[in-house]
């Protein structure tokens, strides 16, 4: 993923208006969260990346770096070590399938998926951006005891914590549009572990925070 020069990734996030129903963690790990970021993390990924920070491989993470580059807000939330958040991240192949549903044709390029997603306007992909973060750090633990739970996240909205197999991290996430595919965990911990603003999971469609 490209790394691009954002301004003011100073600024501390508000994120006191989030509420959760989640319950709470059970004891962590001994050691401490990493110094990396959440923003640190997604912008990792750039050995393979052209110069508009995409590659071929559509199961990391460009698409949603690259959106969320977009709004430098979430950039700075996504810079802060000082915030708490969760990031559900979608993979590329998640993006491609929602373009494809939404438009009816295929993409063969992450820029191209990008590119047909914007046409609905950057006010809709901040808000399904925002439909994936969640106000909170929660971690593996967390989301494990979370069945059944609703989770307010910073766009507003609430979603669903459907989980089916606890022992093998089989988690759905029921989101706000009743006519789609929910998505799935796919991938606890990207990064590692924890970071020094919160966590990212990732799932494999992405969250829909109204019927589309």
């Amino acid at each position: 993923m490209k790394k691009r020069h954002t301004i003011g990734l100073g600024i501390a996030l508000a994120t006191a208006a989030a509420t959760m129903t989640i319950p709470a963690a059970g004891a962590g790990a001994a050691s401490g969260p990493s110094t990396s970021t959440i923003a640190d993390v997604l912008l990792s990924d750039s050995a393979k990346d052209d110069a508009s920070g995409f590659d071929r491989n559509w199961r990391d993470y460009d698409i949603v770096t690259q959106a969320v580059l977009l709004f430098p807000d979430l950039v700075t939330a996504a810079s802060n070590p000082a915030a708490d958040l969760t990031v559900l991240a979608p993979n590329d192949q998640a993006f491609r399938l929602l373009a494809q549903e939404l438009f009816k044709q295929r993409y063969h390029s992450e820029a191209d998926v990008l590119g047909a997603l914007a046409t609905l306007g950057l006010p809709t992909v901040k808000a399904v951006l925002t439909y994936h973060i969640v106000g909170a750090a929660l971690s593996p633990a967390t989301v494990l005891a979370s069945d059944d739970a609703q989770v307010a996240t910073l766009g507003g909205g609430t979603f669903g914590v459907d989980v089916i197999n606890k022992r093998k991290a089989f988690v759905q996430f029921v989101d706000g549009d009743p006519n789609a595919r929910n998505a799935f965990l796919n991938k606890i911990n990207v990064g590692g572990g924890e970071l020094a603003n919160g966590y990212i999971h990732g799932i494999d469609r992405v969250l829909r925070p109204i019927d589309l």
